[in-house]
């Protein structure tokens, strides 16, 4: 049976009025993060199952742009560890390959497909291509710098922003060192990484958290024009 990729996507009406944190570009928009995410779905097609966006707080800006066929999940903790902790009990829950999505990425629309079609071989993947990889203290501390070519590029990495994939065969396993680490992510794939499961990230970026450190070799701002 084909194995399908299902999603949750962690939302919250933060920055959706414009007014945004000094870490964004000008440019930078949520419901054009958003769009690029649903675009991204609707390309991959039959390679994802479910799609549950958790909605955490108040307001309805976001939660209107939502369609109708996707389940969405109500939660008001307004608190960025304690609404990643119920994705994981949503993941628990519904089980098999799970893309844990935050609200402030940009996807291109084949991200998700490309994400699915390698994950069953690399396991742990992103599409984030972190520009902090590049830097020297990256390097020094780090050394990860393995390359696998399927479905792409892929380079082993430290940094996924609480957004990637997890495939079903290991979710099981890896799931309580993602609790105990929780937000701290690079950490958590530091310590992943020495038990032999790397993070796999995109070279180029298949998406990017809009910020200062967005995957290289892409022009975002022109891509969010024309989400």
């Amino acid at each position: 049976m084909k194995k399908l990729l299902n999603i949750i996507y962690r939302i919250c009406e933060a920055e959706a009025d414009g007014k945004l944190r000094d870490i964004r570009p000008h440019w930078y928009s949520k419901q054009k993060c958003l769009k690029s995410f649903l675009d991204a779905v609707e390309f991959a097609g039959d390679q994802v199952g479910q799609v549950i966006f958790l909605h955490d707080g108040d307001g309805q800006i976001l939660l209107n742009l939502i369609p109708d066929k996707y389940e969405i999940r109500k939660t008001f903790v307004k608190n960025n560890r304690d609404s990643l902790y119920e994705t994981f009990d949503i993941a628990d829950e519904i089980g098999g390959s799970i893309y844990f999505v935050e609200d402030d990425y940009l996807h291109k629309p084949e991200s998700i497909l490309e994400i699915a079609k390698a994950l069953p071989e690399l396991k742990l993947v992103t599409g984030y291509d972190h520009a902090e990889k590049y830097t020297g203290r990256y390097h020094a501390e780090y050394g990860f710098d393995i390359e696998k070519k399927t479905h792409g590029i892929w380079q082993t990495a430290e940094f996924a922003c609480c957004t990637y994939a997890v495939d079903e065969s290991i979710y099981k396993i890896i799931s309580p060192t993602m609790k105990i680490y929780g937000l701290w992510d690079t950490k958590l794939f530091k310590a992943l990484h020495t038990f032999g499961i790397p993070l796999w990230s995109s070279k180029p970026g298949l998406t990017t958290q809009v910020d200062r450190c967005m995957s290289p070799g892409v022009d975002w701002e022109e891509f969010n024009k024309n989400v």
